[in-house]
């Protein structure tokens, strides 16, 4: 695999004229960055539209058959979108922006950033994996269990203290979702609000490997998302 590229650099260089062959070599990149993270076993969609992104960017045939095989991608990327929730949809709108990016389609590559960075990390991502891998009766035992340790017993008191703070972050993010504003000072709000109730109910989870785990998968989403926000300011 190739040395991975950050979505900035892929994308960084938007306003300016920049050869299709350096372009598909800089997204080849980030997509095997990326499909080395995802679970390609599910949605037809989404696992065709990577695999035929994958092959237009690798492909040693002509511009014009590159070309086709990238909109064929986008085709598929557009339908995933109403198809996929949570990480995988997150990743489908951002295998539609590198789609648009590469057809020089850049009106479109801020649509569907904008759309990535809407996806609520803390409530699609973070707190349905974390009810998954625990499950409800596993999650009430844990939290019991936990309680008796001086550990997390102490986690817990700096949480009351840290209520008001966590009850801020919470109002923000449900302001946001009445509104689902397309600004990116809006966005980037709600973004730094799910960042920090992740940071807060990780601490008082801990310890816990479920818990670490998904803040760290979980932030690096939210990394990613920053990224886009950046991205759009300078299209």
């Amino acid at each position: 695999m190739s040395e991975p590229i950050s979505l900035t650099v892929l994308f960084g260089a938007s306003k300016g004229f920049i050869d299709i062959s350096i372009r598909l070599a800089k997204a080849l990149k980030l997509i095997e960055s990326i499909e080395s993270k995802l679970d390609l076993l599910t949605q037809v969609e989404f696992n065709a539209a990577w695999k035929t992104l994958f092959h237009a960017c690798n492909s040693s045939s002509s511009d014009e058959q590159k070309s086709l095989l990238i909109n064929n991608a986008r085709i598929g990327f557009t339908k995933a979108t109403c198809l996929e929730k949570g990480e995988r949809l997150f990743y489908t709108y951002l295998g539609l922006a590198i789609c648009d990016y590469l057809l020089d389609d850049m009106n479109n590559v801020k649509t569907a950033l904008i759309e990535a960075t809407k996806i609520s990390i803390y409530k699609d991502i973070y707190q349905q994996e974390r009810d998954l891998s625990l499950g409800f009766n596993k999650y009430g035992i844990n939290s019991i269990i936990n309680s008796y340790n001086p550990a997390n017993m102490l986690n817990l008191i700096k949480g009351i203290f840290a209520y008001p703070l966590l009850l801020a972050h919470k109002t923000e993010i449900k302001k946001y979702n009445k509104s689902k504003s397309d600004l990116i000072t809006h966005i980037l709000k709600k973004i730094n609000a799910e960042q920090q109730m992740i940071i807060m109910v990780t601490k008082a989870n801990q310890p816990s490997v479920v818990f670490t785990t998904l803040e760290s998968k979980s932030l690096e989403l939210i990394n990613l998302q920053k990224q886009c926000l950046e991205i759009i300011a300078n299209i």
